[in-house]
């Protein structure tokens, strides 16, 4: 009976120590930048096996228009919805090429940009959809991206199971002595 437990225990505390992140455990992603060619500009991101980002990530997007048109950076609106979508309010204007640049945070952390087509009112506008590969980032390149502090919790989880592991096999034998 002991031993199953501490057999428990000790899965246990390698899944916490161990287990890939969130992140990490999809692998990188896929972020299309769309645009219905009238102004409206939307992303659509997947993990690379397909699953929709649908974590909080803050999406910001700037954009560079005909001179001197610009678009200061914006923060997306998820719509949560299955294809990870988030949204631009507004819409780009005055017509020409845009250069759109998307940066994602965590989980994803990575940046997209696309050359962009706003048609004029009277031609037919021309949508597009850009496609970036966003590769997955090292455990320890994220953390010190995203914690001033510096660093995974790990040695901390595995120090802790360590300690939890060596008293509970410590009051076992101090009970079997006492009797």
């Amino acid at each position: 009976m002991l031993a199953r437990f501490l057999s428990f225990v000790l899965a246990v505390a390698a899944l916490l120590v161990f287990g890939a992140a969130p992140a990490q455990a999809h692998g990188g992603a896929t972020v299309t930048i769309h645009s219905d060619g009238r102004g409206s500009v939307w992303i659509t991101a997947v993990w690379q096996d397909g699953h929709p980002i649908n974590e909080p990530t803050q999406v910001t997007m700037t954009a560079t228009g005909p001179s001197p048109a610009t678009v200061a950076p914006s923060v997306l609106h998820q719509t949560g919805d299955e294809r990870g979508t988030q949204t631009y309010s507004g819409t780009l204007d005055p017509p020409g090429a845009w250069r759109v640049s998307i940066d994602l945070g965590a989980p994803v952390a990575g940046h997209c940009q696309a050359l962009i087509q706003v048609a004029q009112p009277t031609a037919t506008p021309l949508p597009a959809e850009v496609a970036c590969l966003i590769p997955a980032t090292a455990p320890s390149a994220a953390a010190a991206s995203t914690d001033p502090g510096g660093g995974s919790l790990a040695p901390l989880w595995l120090t802790l199971s360590a300690l939890a592991v060596a008293a509970l096999a410590g009051g076992v034998v101090w009970s079997r002595r006492r009797r």
